[in-house]
């Protein structure tokens, strides 16, 4: 009987540890699927971090999934308050100036001007990489076409993207021709980079080569 009652004890306690791991790794699981791992990087490192009112450091650490407020403030500095959506990025870089929108705090503090160029660099390649998404066609520009035919007749101009005078929106497309009577030929080369020119405003510029 006393053997039996072991046995039976042993099987309830096993039992109940099986529950009890089965519990807190379904637990792990939807905590790991109902948030996200973040970076955060913010200068200088001093400042205050708050998301959704909730103070946290420099590092990485786990938040809700979605979007939240974050509020990044400091004496001396202005504050900074923006959204941030773990469906879009799971970095948090940002900076803030002093109230005078000056870098006399970074210049006298190597720790935080080191943090500054990291974010700096990030901010300038996420923009770049924006910009590209957007205008895919500015990865094949400029387009340089300078070329002596059989006659030794000279041609040149070029096509380049980007915010131009007279240009009606963020990326025009400008052919800058230097010899005359380029412009069909410009627009079939941008044909023959795989888009289409009426997508573009085209902008076009005669300029002769200077003696």
């Amino acid at each position: 009987m006393a053997n039996q009652k072991n046995k039976k004890i042993i099987i309830v306690a096993a039992s109940l540890l099986v529950l009890l791991v089965f519990a807190a790794v379904a637990g792990l699981v939807t905590f790991l699927t109902s948030t996200t791992e973040i970076e955060i990087v913010v200068a200088p490192a001093s400042a205050t971090i708050l998301i959704d009112g909730k103070e946290y450091k420099n590092g990485k650490e786990r938040i809700p999934s979605g979007k939240h407020n974050v509020v990044i403030k400091k004496d001396g500095f202005n504050t900074s308050e923006f959204s941030f959506d773990t469906a879009d990025t799971n970095k948090l870089y940002a900076y803030i100036l002093e109230n005078d929108n000056g870098y006399n705090w970074y210049l006298n503090h190597q720790d935080d001007s080191m943090l500054l160029t990291k974010i700096g660099s990030y901010i300038n390649d996420k923009e770049a990489s924006n910009y590209q998404s957007k205008n895919p066609i500015s990865l094949s520009l400029p387009i340089i076409y300078a070329h002596y035919d059989e006659a030794y007749n000279y041609t040149e101009y070029r096509i380049d993207g980007g915010t131009f005078t007279d240009c009606k929106s963020d990326f025009c497309i400008k052919i800058t021709d230097t010899t005359g009577g380029n412009y069909e030929a410009a627009i079939q080369k941008i044909k023959e980079t795989g888009f289409n020119p009426d997508d573009y405003q085209i902008l076009y510029e005669y300029k002769p080569i200077q003696n």
